[in-house]
């Protein structure tokens, strides 16, 4: 009896430093919580986020990714524009590199409270965003707090790419 108690306080312990480890460096969950990137992600929704993806690879443009505010808790919001690009708003219109944005994931374009902005009304410095640095929205323009409010952020604020939503069940999806 004492042997198999030992096996399966092994076997815990075991699992309990899987379980950590994958937290700590692979992978961790995030609830979105309001409506910012709504349709593509609601209020509760329960989402995996990838935190080593950017170890390997590098942020691109339409990322859905989970970083922190500095202000508050950590948000989730899209990279529209990447090191090098310039983007700037016109009637609701994004241009990224002079070109308008295909954004078929933007459903709600009501009265937003910022409708035009040309990077430097965001603070940045030249015509492009610089190096380590990312303009990022949310999906729902008209009440998103995004790069529009506080400005770009830093690489290393990016917590990681979200690449799965599993909560609400009957809404299960991989690609946003």
């Amino acid at each position: 009896m004492a042997k198999e108690i030992r096996e399966w306080a092994v076997a815990i312990f075991i699992a309990i430093v899987v379980i950590a480890v994958i937290r700590m460096f692979l992978f961790v969950t995030f609830a979105v919580d309001g409506l910012s990137m709504d349709p593509t992600l609601e209020d509760g929704d329960r989402v995996v986020v990838n935190k080593f993806i950017y170890d390997i690879g590098e942020v691109e443009q339409d990322d859905v990714v989970v970083f922190e505010s500095g202000q508050d808790s950590a948000y989730v919001k899209r990279i529209i524009g990447v090191p090098g690009d310039t983007v700037e708003m016109k009637d609701k219109t994004v241009y990224l590199n002079g070109e308008p944005l295909q954004e078929d994931y933007v459903t709600h374009r009501g009265e937003s409270y910022m409708d035009n902005f040309t990077l430097s009304d965001l603070g940045v410095e030249g015509e492009v965003i610089p190096e380590g640095h990312y303009l990022v929205l949310g999906d729902n323009r008209p009440i998103s707090r995004d790069s529009r409010d506080f400005g770009l952020i830093t690489e290393a604020s990016i917590i990681g790419e979200v690449q799965l939503r599993f909560w609400p069940l009957n809404e299960i999806a991989i690609d946003f």
